[in-house]
């Protein structure tokens, strides 16, 4: 049996803080539920009253080990301690990663720790890098526990979840506080115009950006395509039957639904600002009006790009126009937001 010290659930972080700094903490034991408590172990050396807390004889619980890597073979991991790949995507229960050179010939040996590690993990695939004209990952599986190869696999964002297969259809959980703002602007949009809103996003891919509006009360109509057919297989899967889904060129979409979106999604990072033109046809007439929109530019061209967006829609009464980056893409380049809250003139 072990001595634990009983601690509010809450307070678990700061007391193990406490413990910690004063070398009182049990090495390679696991802290336990005690329901509205938590036991966490304590060395020898700790005192038998600490600040007048409980403390409670415990079987001790072992840790298990912290990383996959600590699964490999001893003698594996020590020849490469400096090369294993320490990070990875996992994408509902799949585990995807890039696999430097020298470590290649023990894929087996990485998949198999892998899954020893994690008995949510179902797949683990090698990343070999993005493919073809819709940004696919080139994807080998390495691993699988029961024997699928399926790459389809459900991941939940926020609070809805998402029907996805990375090598076949883009998909990134890096914006995913982006796509829970877009939800709230679209919220404050149908405060303002006091009815529910028609939301349009030509590029939609797996409908990341508007899993969250589906079957909301202050939501009309979603209008959701995408050029990559294996893409709106999952969109349908994702949205429900309230949505107008295709399989089409946002060009067709804004022929189509011509003046129709109050919200208008634009993700495309590359092309977004160069396709902007194109579809401002579908934004309704006769009130306010919203487009956010994601795009990849020069860190050092920020103010030119909010010069180019102002000159498109120059003719229009504008209420609104912020271009903020919010992440780096690459040394040179950054992914910015534009926000456009604009009043067509009749």
């Amino acid at each position: 049996m072990m001595r634990h010290l009983s601690v509010p659930r809450n307070d678990t972080a700061l007391w193990i803080e406490y413990l910690s700094k004063r070398d009182w903490l049990a090495a390679s034991v696991a802290i336990q539920d005690l329901g509205a408590r938590r036991g966490i172990p304590l060395n020898q050396s700790a005192p038998l009253d600490i600040k007048g807390l409980p403390t409670v004889d415990l079987e001790p619980k072992v840790s298990g080990p912290k990383h996959w890597t600590d699964r490999l073979p001893q003698n594996l991991f020590e020849r490469y301690s400096d090369i294993w790949p320490t990070s990875n995507d996992q994408l509902g229960d799949l585990v995807i990663l890039k696999i430097p050179d020298e470590v290649k010939e023990f894929k087996d040996e990485i998949g198999k720790a892998i899954l020893a590690h994690s008995e949510r993990v179902r797949l683990v695939c090698e990343d070999k890098g993005v493919k073809g004209e819709f940004r696919v990952r080139d994807l080998q599986i390495i691993a699988s526990r029961d024997g699928t190869i399926t790459t389809r696999t459900q991941v939940k964002e926020h609070s809805k979840k998402l029907w996805i297969d990375p090598a076949k259809a883009y998909y990134s959980p890096r914006l995913g506080t982006e796509r829970l703002n877009t939800f709230e602007e679209g919220v404050n949009l149908s405060k303002r115009l006091s009815r529910p809103i028609v939301i349009c996003d030509p590029y939609a891919g797996v409908g990341p950006n508007l899993s969250l509006f589906d079957n909301e009360d202050f939501v009309e109509m979603i209008i959701a395509s995408d050029l990559n057919p294996d893409a709106v297989e999952l969109l349908k899967l994702n949205l429900s039957n309230k949505s107008s889904i295709s399989c089409s060129d946002a060009r067709q979409i804004a022929e189509k639904h011509k003046h129709k979106a109050d919200l208008l999604l634009v993700n495309l990072p590359h092309d977004s600002i160069d396709h902007l033109p194109s579809l401002l046809t579908l934004l309704a007439r006769g009130h306010e009006v919203m487009i956010r929109g994601w795009a990849i530019i020069s860190k050092d061209k920020i103010t030119e790009t909010k010069t180019k967006i102002k000159e498109i829609i120059q003719n229009h009464k504008i209420i609104e126009l912020d271009v903020t980056p919010i992440k780096s893409y690459s040394p040179q380049d950054e992914v910015i937001r534009f926000q456009i809250r604009i009043h067509f003139n009749d």
